[in-house]
C-alpha cells in the first residue's frame, strides 16, 4: 500500500534510520530503497514492511488493537492488528513481502502481535508536492 509520509528526522549517523509519520503514526525505520535525497519536514509517498532477522514471532491477541509499538531504544517493535493472508493492518497496512504469514493460516483474520526486527521504508521513484 502506498501512504504520504512527513519525514521527521534522519539520523546523522546511520544513514537509512528515518523516523516518519504516516497518518499520525510515528516510528522509525530504515530506508532500504531511496532513489532520491530526502529531508526533514518533506513529504514523500513510501510503501512499508518489516524485517525479521531469525524467526516470526506472532501470536493472537484478544480485543482490536492497532498499534506500533517501539520495544526499548532499538529498532524492534510490535506490531498489533488484524492479520490477513499477506498483510497485517496496524493502523497502517504492513506488507508481508517474505511470505511468513503463510505459515500461520490460522491466524489469518484474526487479531494478532508480532514482533520485529525492523520496520522497512521503500520511498518511491515519484515523491509527493512537498511541503
Amino acid at each position: 500500500m502506498v501512504y504520504t509520509a512527513l519525514v521527521k528526522r534522519l539520523d546523522p549517523q546511520i544513514e537509512e534510520e528515518v523516523t516518519i509519520e504516516i497518518e499520525g503514526i510515528e516510528f522509525t525505520g530504515f530506508a532500504f530503497i531511496c532513489p532520491y535525497k530526502i529531508e526533514v519536514g518533506k513529504s514523500y509517498h513510501v510503501s512499508i514492511g518489516f524485517t525479521i532477522l531469525d524467526e516470526l514471532m506472532i501470536r493472537e491477541i484478544q480485543g482490536e488493537k492497532k498499534e506500533i509499538e517501539r520495544i526499548g531504544l532499538g529498532y524492534e517493535y510490535y506490531i498489533r492488528g488484524l492479520l490477513h493472508e499477506d498483510t497485517i493492518d496496524a493502523g497502517i497496512v504492513f506488507t508481508d513481502e517474505d511470505e511468513y504469514f503463510y505459515e500461520h493460516p490460522e491466524l489469518v483474520e484474526k487479531n494478532v502481535e508480532m514482533r520485529v526486527d525492523r520496520i522497512s521504508i521503500e520511498f518511491l521513484k515519484t515523491p509527493t508536492n512537498n511541503n
